[in-house]
């Protein structure tokens, strides 16, 4: 079977679909309620996955950080490398995991996912009482990969919305998520490092106890709280085929990834605007990080969902919503990369050009959400690919600008001072 029979296949229903939420015209009230107690469910799960996410990585920050400033070991560049890692190891994961949730299931892969990422925090925790190593870390990041990390959950949480609703009513849900997900992994960052004022050893164990328990959490809410979706067990692919899937969906569909990658490098850029406003503020740039996010976190939970309910308000046949969000993520795309090249270009002292074009960043946000909504698909391995190739993109992104950067050496410290 081919790998487009498994991606595609929108139900029957997807093609003459004119409801512009869930289509309440073609199933009664019970189904229609389930759907909305199951988005409720998923969205509880997502919200404590993001905080448990970036509590996990940034506390393996700031972990790094001060074990240079006690032994002076850590190895330059430590944390992107690790990241780098995180993602290539990802590529060869994430077909594998995303075709078994497609044929299996989805709860059960979720599950799998967490549970190794709660497994690899647990070995690091572990390992750093008996031997302060920072092999540990690279360990417990490829434990993490191999049951699937970071991407392929954010690929599987992609596929609940699109299982539990309609192609037209996709937009809004997935820009929803993406908000919660910037809205808790700053949450999670603060939770972090609202403790360093301890001691360094005592913030060692305050955070690793918080954060596992936060971990274990996870594990208990999908087991008894998040719902099975679709499965397909005729849909099965040769293990070489379901490796290669984020290979195969980028020759299918070149457009439409290409677009996803392209943004995916520029939102990092972001942190270059970051570094004017320091060098030319004299360190006081708390402000200037927070506001971006901050907008950004706005325009996803509200300014593009009430843009998306208001388009819809008259029923549309379902291909003129996908036309508008494909349309929605070309436009913020060719915003994005304008901006973001006439900030390169312009002097780097002219603050005010470089808060103007910071300004207009948030607004391009709807990209991703819109790429992933413009595919009426069911499909685990696209979004799952999709999910890659987001990661890798901002993987170059982080890179790149780390590369480029004079401050590339303190960043990380003055983040933290």
């Amino acid at each position: 079977m081919s790998m487009q029979d498994t991606e595609v296949s929108p139900p029957a229903d997807a093609a003459t679909e004119t409801s512009p939420l869930l289509p309440r015209a073609e199933v009664n009230d019970a189904s229609s309620n389930n759907r909305t107690r199951n988005l409720c469910k998923l969205c509880l799960i997502a919200s404590l996955y993001f905080l448990h996410r970036e509590m996990y990585d940034q506390f393996i920050s700031v972990y790094i950080i001060l074990q240079q400033d006690i032994n002076g070991q850590r190895p330059p560049s430590f944390r992107q490398y690790m990241d780098t890692l995180r993602v290539l190891l990802s590529l060869f994961t994430i077909g594998s995991w995303s075709h078994v949730a497609d044929v299996w299931g989805r709860k059960p892969v979720m599950l799998i996912s967490m549970i190794g990422t709660t497994i690899s925090h647990l070995v690091f925790v572990q390992a750093e009482f008996i031997r302060k190593d920072f092999r540990v870390y690279v360990g417990s990041v490829a434990l993490d990969c191999l049951f699937g990390g970071s991407i392929v959950s954010n690929g599987l949480l992609h596929t609940y919305i699109a299982d539990c609703a309609s192609p037209g009513s996709r937009f809004k849900l997935f820009s929803a998520l993406k908000g919660f997900s910037m809205l808790f992994y700053f949450g999670g960052a603060e939770l972090t490092m609202l403790p360093l004022i301890l001691p360094a050893q005592e913030y060692f164990i305050l955070l690793m106890i918080i954060s596992s328990l936060v971990a274990v959490l996870n594990v208990v809410l999908i087991i008894s709280l998040l719902p099975e979706t679709l499965r397909s067990p005729a849909r099965k692919l040769p293990i070489l085929k379901a490796v290669i899937s984020p290979a195969t969906v980028f020759t299918q569909r070149p457009w439409v990834t290409l677009a996803l990658l392209v943004y995916s490098l520029t939102p990092n850029f972001g942190v270059v605007k970051m570094w004017f406003g320091i060098i030319f503020s004299d360190g006081t740039f708390s402000w200037y990080s927070i506001f971006p996010h901050a907008a950004s976190t706005f325009a996803l939970l509200l300014l593009y969902p009430t843009v998306a309910i208001l388009y819809q308000r008259k029923p549309r046949p379902l291909q003129s919503v996908l036309r508008f969000t494909r349309r929605l993520a070309y436009t913020c795309l060719s915003l994005d990369f304008f901006s973001t090249v006439t900030v390169i270009s312009i002097a780097a002292s002219n603050r005010i050009a470089h808060l103007v074009f910071a300004a207009i960043s948030p607004f391009t946000v709807a990209i991703a959400p819109a790429i992933y909504s413009s595919v009426p698909s069911h499909s685990a391995v696209l979004f799952g690919s999709f999910s890659v190739i987001d990661a890798l993109g901002d993987m170059f992104s982080v890179c790149g600008a780390f590369f480029i950067s004079p401050l590339s050496d303190s960043f990380p410290r003055m983040c933290l001072s």
